[in-house]
């Protein structure tokens, strides 16, 4: 019944698809029910209507294709009769001839169509093939249902057919390769595929069931049945690799995008950091409960373990996780099918308080071990509804899966730890997903999910199960072992301990009789009893018992362990209380607790420092010794890595074992008695010296003897008491300030804060049932008084400095929060006029916008996408501003009538909120002191994103949909309409100034708006004709549009104007002049610019490029790998980049000028490790384009120059997996050329590997499959599994494919020309088509395609006709040969160098990386300035990040990170493609007497050599076609050196074979064209009876 349901099912999903896609019911009529065969249904056709009378005969093709198709229908159709009689459909069979006869009609309607159906049909014949096949075995219940799927997919496919047909998709080509190359028509082929492998799955799983229990009968039969069991579970092994193969690509991004959230990073964290801390034999006693033993045995479903506050119950899970990944290590085959996932909920971490991300989070643990899993979870998060919330997710994600029959081998354990810290409402509704656990229900048998909930006793209270559950409670006698083991190892590092050890050894020296009894361990017994039996099985309380006595004497202990606190509560009540009789003054702490209570993230110790100095301005001098000391027990310092020698002369031990005597000399035996050595009598001299003293005491001119000064004692004189924070107030920015704002080192004001345990912080927040102390926190004012820190933090214009932004990151990013969670009525009118007044400030005052939006460290930081978050994403943020804003109708006596009024309108739109933030962003962004302020450092881009954000608005604070998910990675002004960006520049309020018409001229140019651009830059220069900005920007369009002199003009004008403060900017504008001088063919004018230009800003990345760009055009290997060095060596500013991971990571494309330097100087390790590291750092940007792109490049450099094939390998899977992942809009625009590229790289080491493989006889099974996976369009699995149906499309990896099937395999001719069809229509088009301009390239790619087939004859016939046009420019040189006297031969140069003018400004395809797209082919590249390693990203490309940084000693950072000089806005550069024009004509035309091909530059590169010899078109004797290479040719010489495997670049393999194409064989180019006849012009065409043969045999 089952079958027949999921049968049933299926069909009616399709007959609803095809439905849809038809917008018209699948209704049958009687007539076609009664339909039994083809025939039939055809003279059903004939009689339905006049129009098809005589069809048979007058589509005899069609008639004949029908017959071949749908027979097995006829035969088939009915298996599910049972099944599907009862729907009006009737059998499948009537309702495909329904659907066939609908398409018929359709048909009839559009001209030609008949044949189009026809051809469709034909490519429908491998269905009908395998359903003849099924039809000859006996029919079972798995073989139903796969031939019910092959039913289901023909229904949806002609439905596609005719809707293609009706809306006129079908043009020519078209119809014969629909199948790969409509998207939809692709997904209907992929769902087919996972069914049939389900199925497949089952089959193995039922096999694998079926074996264990055989095995169970058959164990002690004799040994040749052992024998023979053995053999099966060899078959059964072999049977799991095959089904245990690689997912898809698509796949694994969906998965990771969906799933990998960022509590999966910390959860992982926080695993670590406990495994970390595991003494050993912890949890062994957990180990020996017979409920924990059942529950690893998937005997029971929920394991319950409690525990009290500090029993140690996240350790005692993360022992439990430990075990089990012992227990189900992923590389035993016995155990595969279990998968293990855990989560730690914490209470102050919102990112793991979150219900849904607690499942997704242990679902992306689980598709991470187990492939069957991921593919499973990429099917339900395709669609967002699946996991929309938790209840969804579990039940799809987590019930679906473990519940299928088909996955009965498949189970998980979830380890979920601190359940008991989430919010009721979560508890509740995990507690209640897990109770379908427990038993069998209505949708299914119980899911083989095993749970364990490790938290405290009160979760008992939460569960409303029917039974009373089992658990394991952590009680003292069962941790008595763990704890003892604990204190034990604690002990070991007390001061105390160590010291009376000391002693031991020194009275062990002594004479046996004169030996005392040993100390240390008598006192350490004494110390584990006494602190083992107070603790009572509480792990925290012992802690913080022994943090306590760390450093104390053995008196000081003595009394500490007399009346030690009797619970954990006490204890902490007990830390705190000690902390508070130690402190004069407890504000400062309580302001601390209060700050770490509430606080939205863990604060930094320089934050922390800060907020505590500001009641009296002064720095805590010795706060970080608090943290290491008294505060150590309540707070965990996490240090960043740093340098040890950064300046700061603290020699601090921040381990938990520090000792304070580290130090100290080693005491003799003679000297035993004394633990230390007096003071020195020079020591004694100087402390005691009079003269020291009056020379301290007359610095500040006073007499140390005079007693009588009675005013205010100041002890460091030269600090400014303040701190610099009222003149940073105040606007002003002193060097005073700036040295005095940070009294620690940098590592050291980065530290992390966090409480040790949640303790700590429960024990403050909960107030009520305990009696309170000195250091309480107010939790009815806490969130205030923090919003209004907040408010003070950023009017003291931390933003004025670089290395103070971090201070105000927290108010800039939090400070709305912190509001949200005031209520307005519960305080009284002064609080709500302080809010009001920090709101009106920050939204509606020139300064407080100004520093809000100067927050950011540079354009990298991901404050802009909070800014965009927080106020455009969502409205919630907004209306709560409004919210307060509306009270200021009762302060009318505290605000002018401006200000109300402002108040009161913004109170009701949000777009009267954003009024002042847009006007004085324009104003940033359009007003300047003049051509030499540092603001011109940046050009605002985000800033004027920002705006067009704000205003964009409605008066709610929505935004429409496109705008609402921008993250800055994606700016693009191109998307911004050039009258928009004039209404933004409107609101600056002044449009006659230079610096208005420069800033929007600029932003024009970004946006590519050249005309409008061009006229302000205009207007400026006519205000003010020597300034240099608008001369940059007017010369940067001149040379976009090929303008080349007046750009170099221009811009040499635009660097000798420059203001000699930004002398360093020659940097940034010499690299332009050295490119365009380069391309106007001035190569030691470009070599010279662009050495000045390093020379000027050695930092700036432009002048970096343009330089090694010059250097490897002279062949100058060693200074090459000398300036690569030098970057190598040099860090970029406070980020601890090198110059060189710098350059690289903004996306510069040297990777080939590199490959040749590196080989050249013998490989120097360091170019790999820089590469390593820039890769690094763009996986860890936002912005997926350089993600593809830098493990693309680094894996083609290491193939071609580094000769690790492994680690191309693995790094072109990872470009391909990440380019599935990235946003819709980024595989539009660039998808293809990075499938292309890197995808046919690793193809093409997929097949290379293979083939040697196969010579070493080793397997080449994993190469195979993975080339196939990359040949095929549609899903596909393991070549073994005979059910899937492959199809292939136009790439290079199909045709590789059919290589290694034709000459490896052997395969029929049938099989591996499936492989070639769909690229040979395609080229075939490309001569068909009305567009003359792609029949060279079309030709071109036919001839390589021909090549892979093994049709050398027509492949060298194409060649002939692509070569003759060279033939004639070589003929006719010859001829114009003169003799110079001297038996020299002079040439007329003038033929090879116009056939090359202007190649220089573009790079080939080495690799032919561009598939045969002749449409993306013919678009033009806008920049000079390209690499031939990336696509374009639209015409928004970008070099740098841009930063706010007005300083005028942080100039050069600040034009390094948003250069004048740089285009584009979106933080890395990214270089364009190959471009290519196409070309008119291949006849040759005479020039000034010389005969030249007409043809233009990207069409001359077929006749190159890809070799290094530089040989020109003229010189080399023959040339050499790679015939598995796509496309790549080498003269003679060249050739040689890949055969001896001795090229620099490794664009071949000595494996491969190749095709002579020169000299032109006699009599080749006749096969295949013909001379024009007389008044037509001359030249050749393509013989029509060969192109139609050709034509015949593929379609």
């Amino acid at each position: 019944m089952d079958d027949q349901r999921d049968m049933r099912a299926m069909w009616d999903s399709a007959v609803a698809a095809y439905e849809k896609e038809t917008e018209r019911k699948l209704v049958t009529s009687f007539a076609v029910r009664e339909i039994t065969t083809v025939d039939g249904l055809v003279d059903l056709i004939e009689h339905q209507s006049s129009d098809f009378s005589g069809f048979r005969s007058r589509h005899a093709k069609l008639a004949s294709r029908l017959q071949n198709c749908l027979k097995p229908v006829t035969v088939l159709g009915g298996i599910a009769k049972d099944a599907l009689s009862t729907s009006p459909y009737g059998p499948a069979s009537s309702a495909i001839f329904g659907a066939v006869m609908h398409l018929v009609q359709a048909a009839h309607k559009v001209s030609e169509a008949f044949d189009w159906v026809e051809e469709a049909l034909g490519q429908l014949q491998d269905f009908t093939d395998r359903l003849n096949l099924y039809r000859q075995n006996t029919m079972d219940a798995i073989l139903e249902k796969k031939v019910t799927a092959i039913l289901t997919c023909l229904l949806k496919v002609i439905g596609r057919c005719e809707t293609m047909i009706t809306r006129g998709r079908f043009k020519q080509y078209f119809h014969v390769v629909f199948l790969v190359k409509d998207e939809k028509t692709k997904k209907i082929l992929d769902e087919l595929n996972e069914s049939l492998e389900k199925e497949q799955r089952y089959v193995v799983a039922a096999s694998y069931a079926s074996q264990k229990t055989t095995e169970v009968g058959v164990k002690t039969i004799t040994q040749t049945a052992t024998e023979t069991q053995k053999g099966v579970e060899s078959a059964y092994h072999l049977l799991e690799d095959l089904r245990a193969r690689e997912i898809t690509k698509d796949e694994d991004t969906l998965v990771q995008r969906s799933l990998e959230l960022p509590a999966a990073d910390r959860t992982l964290e926080l695993y670590e950091e406990f495994r970390s801390k595991l003494v050993k034999g912890t949890g062994n006693w957990l180990h020996k409960e017979p409920l924990f033993t059942a529950w690893t045995e998937q005997k029971v479903p929920i394991l319950w373990v409690f525990g009290g506050p500090g029993s140690g119950k996240s350790h005692l899970s993360t022992w439990t996780i430990q075990h089990l990944l012992r227990l189900y290590d992923e590389n035993h085959v016995e155990t595969s099918g279990v998968s293990i996932a855990y989560f730690y909920i914490r209470e102050n971490e919102q990112q793991l308080r979150e219900p849904n991300a607690v499942l997704k989070t242990l679902a992306w643990q689980i598709a991470e071990r187990d492939p069957i899993f991921r593919k499973h979870a990429a099917n339900v998060c395709s669609s967002k509804r699946n996991i929309i919330n938790v209840e969804q997710t579990w039940i799809n994600l987590f019930v679906a899966f473990y519940q299928s029959i088909a996955n009965a081998d498949r189970s998980a354990i979830l380890v979920v730890d601190g359940l008991d810290e989430a919010p009721r409402a979560v508890r509740c509704t995990l507690l209640g997903l897990f109770k379908g656990l427990l038993s069998d229900s209505a949708g299914g048998p119980r899911p083989h999910i095993q749970v364990a909930v490790i938290g405290r006793i009160t979760l008992k209270g939460d569960m409303d199960f029917e039974r009373e559950e089992k658990f394991i409670e952590v009680s003292r006698e069962k941790n008595h072992e763990d704890l003892d083991r604990y204190i034990e190892d604690r002990l070991s590092t007390l001061n105390i301990i160590k010291r009376l050890g000391e002693l031991d050894k020194l009275e062990a020296r002594k004479p046996l009789k004169k030996q005392a009894k040993p100390q240390a361990p008598v006192a350490r017994r004494k110390l584990k009893d006494k602190i083992s039996s107070y603790a009572d099985g509480v792990f925290l309380w012992a802690k913080l018992l022994l943090d306590q006595i760390h450093e104390k004497d053995y008196r000081e202990i003595e009394k500490i362990l007399s009346r030690p606190p009797s619970s954990l509560e006490s204890m902490v009540k007990h830390v705190y209380q000690r902390l508070s009789a130690e402190e004069d003054d407890v504000e400062p702490i309580k302001c601390l607790l209060t700050w770490t209570a509430y606080a939205q993230r863990p604060l930094l110790f320089g934050e922390i420092e800060l907020i505590l100095s500001l009641p009296s301005r002064a720095p805590n001098l010795l706060l970080w010794d608090k943290f290491q000391g008294k505060l150590a027990s309540i707070f965990e310092l996490t240090i960043p890595e740093h340098d040890t020698d950064d300046g700061s002369n603290q020699d601090i031990d921040l381990s938990e074992n520090s000792v304070r005597d580290g130090n100290e000399s080693e005491t003799t035996d003679e000297g035993n008695d004394k633990l230390s050595e007096t003071v020195t009598a020079d020591d004694d001299d100087y402390v005691n010296s009079d003269e020291n003293e009056h020379e301290y005491a007359s610095e500040d001119g006073s007499d140390g003897d005079d007693q009588s000064d009675t005013s205010d004692f100041k002890l460091l004189d030269d600090l400014e008491m303040d701190r610099g924070l009222d003149a940073l107030a105040a606007g002003e920015i002193s060097s005073v300030a700036g040295e005095h704002l940070h009294a620690y080192a940098d590592w050291q004001s980065k530290t992390r804060v966090t409480y040790s345990h949640l303790q700590f912080r429960e024990f403050l927040m909960n107030r009520k049932h305990r009696d309170p102390i000195d250091l309480d926190i107010d939790t009815e004012r806490g969130q205030f008084g923090i919003a209004l820190t907040c408010f003070e933090l950023l009017q003291f214009g931390f933003d004025a400095q670089q290395n103070s932004k971090y201070l105000i990151d927290y108010p800039c990013r939090y400070f709305v929060r912190h509001l949200e969670q005031i209520d307005p009525q519960e305080i009284d009118e002064e609080d709500r006029y302080k809010i009001v007044r920090g709101i009106y400030w920050l939204f509606h005052e020139d300064r407080g916008v100004r520093t809000y939006f100067n927050a950011p460290l540079d354009s990298e930081s991901d404050m802009w996408d909070e800014y965009w978050t927080t106020w455009l994403a969502s409205s919630t943020h907004t209306k709560s501003i409004r919210t307060w804003l509306a009270y200021a109708d009762d302060m009318s006596h505290r605000f002018d009538n401006s200000a109300l009024m402002w108040m009161a309108a913004a109170s009701r739109d949000t777009r009267e909120l954003f009024r002042p933030w847009v006007q004085t962003l324009a104003r940033v962004w359009l007003t300047k002191s003049g051509f030499d302020d540092d603001a011109y450092m940046d050009k605002s881009e985000r800033l004027v994103w920002l705006m067009h954000g704000f205003t964009s608005v409605d008066e709610d604070g929505n935004i429409e949909s496109t705008l609402q998910d921008f993250t800055f990675y994606q700016l693009d002004f191109t998307k911004v309409p050039a009258p928009r960006l004039r209404e933004l520049a409107d609101y600056a309020h002044d449009d006659g100034s230079p610096h208005w018409h420069t800033g929007l001229a600029w932003i024009y140019m970004e946006g590519f708006y050249y005309e409008e651009a061009t006229y302000h830059f205009k207007a400026a220069l006519a205000i003010e004709p020597d300034a240099w900005l608008p001369k940059e920007g007017l010369a940067r369009i001149y040379g976009d549009q090929e303008k080349y002199s007046d750009a170099i003009r221009l811009m040499e004008e635009a660097y000798s104007s420059l203001p000699e403060k930004f002398d360093f900017l020659g940097g940034f504008l010499l690299p332009y002049i050295a490119e365009w001088k380069r391309i106007i063919g001035d190569d030691e004018g470009a070599y010279e610019t662009a050495q000045q230009g390093y020379r000027a800003e050695p930092s700036s990345h432009l002048a970096q490029d343009r330089y090694l760009r010059a250097l490897d055009q002279r062949c100058d290997s060693s200074s090459f790998i000398q300036v690569l060095n030098y970057m190598h060596e040099d860090t970029w500013s406070d980020t601890g980049k090198s110059l060189f991971v710098r350059f690289l990571s903004y996306g510069y494309d040297v990777f080939a000028e590199t490959g040749r330097a590196y080989r050249a100087e013998g490989r120097p390790r360091f170019i790999i490790e820089a590469m390593e590291q820039s890769m690094s750092v763009i996986l860890a940007s936002k912005d997926p384009y350089m993600k593809i792109w830098i493990q693309g490049e680094f894996g083609t450099f290491q193939y071609q120059y580094n000769d690790d094939v492994d680690a191309a390998m693995k790094l072109g899977e990872q470009a391909l997996k990440t380019l599935t992942g990235a946003p819709a809009t980024l595989q539009k625009e660039n998808g293809k050329w990075f499938r292309d590229r890197y995808g046919n790289l690793l193809a093409r080491l997929c097949f290379d590997a293979a083939v040697s493989a196969r010579k070493d006889g080793t397997n080449p099974w994993p190469y195979t499959k993975r080339l196939k996976q990359l040949a095929t369009v549609t899903s596909t699995t393991d070549e073994d599994f005979a059910d899937f149906f492959d199809f292939f499309g136009p790439g290079y990896a199909s045709m590789l494919w059919g290589c290694w099937l034709r000459t490896y395999e052997r395969a029929e001719e049938s099989i591996w020309r499936k492989t070639f069809k769909v690229r040979i229509l395609d080229e075939l088009n490309t001569l068909d088509d009305e567009d003359p301009s792609n029949d060279m390239a079309g030709l071109h790619s036919l001839a390589i395609t021909l090549l892979h087939l093994g049709d050398d004859e027509a492949a060298g016939a194409i060649l002939a006709i692509l070569f003759m046009p060279l033939k004639v420019v070589r003929d006719t040189a010859a001829e114009n040969t003169e003799d110079d006297g001297d038996g020299n031969d002079l040439e007329n140069e003038s033929t090879n160098e116009g056939a090359k003018q202007g190649v220089d400004g573009y790079k080939r395809d080495e690799e032919s990386s561009h598939e045969h797209d002749w449409e993306e082919i013919k678009a033009e590249n806008r920049g000079s300035d390209i690499g031939s390693s990336s696509p374009d990203k639209g015409k928004n490309d970008s070099t740098a990040a841009h930063n706010l940084l007005p300083g005028v000693q942080e100039q050069k950072e600040a034009h390094e990170a948003n250069p004048p000089s740089d285009t584009t806005t979106s933080g890395s550069i990214h270089p364009t493609p190959l471009v290519r024009r196409p070309t008119d004509h291949i006849s040759a035309i005479t020039i000034n007497g010389t005969t030249r091909l007409a043809l233009s530059l990207d069409i001359a590169w077929i006749h190159e050599c890809n070799g290094p010899c530089n040989t020109s078109y003229g010189d080399y004797s023959s040339l050499y076609i790679c015939k598995i290479c796509l496309g790549t040719k080498f003269c003679g010489e060249c050739l040689q050196l890949v055969k001896e495997e001795k090229l620099v670049c490794r664009d071949c393999s000595p494996q491969h074979s190749w095709y002579q194409a020169w000299p032109i064989p006699e009599g080749k180019a006749e096969l295949v064209a013909e001379e024009k006849k007389e008044g037509e012009g001359g030249g050749r065409v393509i013989r029509k009876e060969w192109l139609d043969k050709l034509r015949g045999e593929w379609l």
